[in-house]
């Protein structure tokens, strides 16, 4: 072999790396990073003459909002539409929580003085379908039944007593009246 063998460049004479499909929401990042969430761990953006792009990016922004849906959820017997909130980012990234309208109990303080919000989860592998509700996007979730209150730890026990809980759900299934005690 000789030197001065010609070898054909697979690429041509410059190689240049295919773009990538933007986003239709914004004008700065790519589908790909603003549908993952990735802003973050993604390349500044910048203009066609290389300076960065400083305003914000309108798919952030969308995102800081939780977006509110709801959830059935039945205990008790009684099946009620409630309220929540989807965080997409932030502390509670991923997960949902419901309104305040709970009961919970502590070991140790008793019954929480005031109605507690539930934490709602993605399901994993394993996990008991009779914990798993549906929220109005059609996406999957684990209740989950410890709830905090002034740094306390108390454990969700079914329906607040206050007055402003949703109504039953009208013709479900497992929707029937609760039994009121005159205790």
């Amino acid at each position: 072999m000789t030197a001065d063998y010609p070898f054909p460049e697979p690429f041509g004479p410059e190689y240049v790396r295919p773009t990538s499909e933007g986003c239709p929401n914004c004008p700065c990042h790519t589908r790909r990073v603003c549908e993952a969430f990735q802003w973050l761990r993604a390349e500044r953006p910048t203009y066609s003459d290389g300076t960065p792009y400083d305003k914000p990016c309108p798919c952030v922004r969308a995102a800081a909002e939780p977006v509110a849906r709801t959830v059935m959820i039945e205990l008790d017997g009684i099946l009620r539409a409630v309220p929540a909130q989807y965080h997409r980012r932030g502390f509670l990234a991923g997960r949902m929580v419901t309104e305040r309208i709970f009961s919970a109990e502590s070991a140790l303080l008793g019954e929480c003085p005031v109605p507690v919000p539930m934490g709602l989860y993605r399901p994993k592998d394993g996990t008991d379908p009779r914990l798993i509700v549906i929220d109005s996007a059609g996406e999957k979730w684990v209740m989950g039944f410890t709830a905090q209150h002034s740094l306390q730890r108390y454990r969700i026990t079914g329906w607040s007593a206050v007055e402003n809980l949703p109504p039953p759900a009208a013709g479900c299934a497992g929707s029937r009246p609760r039994p009121h005690n005159s205790e």
